[in-house]
C-alpha cells in the first residue's frame, strides 16, 4: 500500500496465503483482490484491513474490475464469470460462453465491460454481463489485460508483445 504516489510502499496483511493475481481499486478505500482457488478479499479502509469473500467457485480467479464500489466482476479459468452488484456480499456465476482462461476484464461503468481470454478472444458486455458477445481481435496469441479510457476506447496487450487497440 502506498499514500505517496509510490514513493514507498508499506506491507500489509491479507488474511490469506493464496496466491494473489490481480486487484481493482475503484477508490482511496474500497479494493478487490483475487487469486487461486476462488480466492476474494476486500477492503473498505484503504488496504489498512482485508476480509475473505464467499466466491462460490474453486476455480483460479486472474481478473477483477470494479467501475464502482459495489458492481464488479472477476473471470478466471474455465470461462469463469462472477459477478457482484453489492460489493461482493454475493457473487454470482454468468455464463461466458467459452471454457477458455479470460485472464483480463475492465468494465468501464456498470453496465459496458470486455474481458480478454486464452484463446485471443475477446468478450464484450453491454448489460452488466448478463450476457457476453464474441469479438473477433485478429489473433491467436493469448490476451492478458485490457484497460479501456471509455466505452468505445480500449486497448489489448498479450503474448508475443501484442498490442490491439480499439
Amino acid at each position: 500500500r502506498s499514500t505517496d504516489a509510490g514513493i514507498s510502499w508499506m506491507q500489509q496483511t491479507s488474511g490469506t496465503s493464496s496466491e494473489l493475481t490481480a486487484v481493482s481499486c475503484p477508490d482511496e478505500s474500497t479494493g478487490t483482490a483475487v487469486g487461486k482457488s476462488g480466492t476474494i478479499i476486500r477492503t473498505d479502509d484503504g488496504g489498512n484491513t482485508w476480509r475473505s469473500q464467499i466466491s462460490g467457485t474453486t476455480r483460479d480467479l486472474y481478473g477483477v474490475s470494479f467501475a464502482d464500489a459495489n458492481n464488479g466482476t472477476a473471470v478466471g479459468a474455465s470461462g469463469s464469470i462472477l459477478r457482484t452488484s453489492d460489493g461482493g456480499e454475493h457473487w454470482t456465476a454468468q455464463n461466458s460462453g467459452t471454457t477458455s482462461i479470460i485472464y483480463g476484464v475492465d468494465f468501464t461503468d456498470a453496465a459496458t465491460g470486455t474481458a480478454v481470454c486464452w484463446d485471443g478472444s475477446i468478450l464484450r458486455s453491454t448489460d452488466g454481463g448478463a450476457s457476453w458477445k464474441a469479438q473477433r481481435s485478429g489473433t491467436s496469441s493469448i490476451l492478458f489485460a485490457v484497460d479501456f479510457m471509455d466505452a468505445n476506447i480500449g486497448t489489448v496487450v498479450g503474448s508475443g508483445g501484442i498490442i490491439l487497440r480499439t
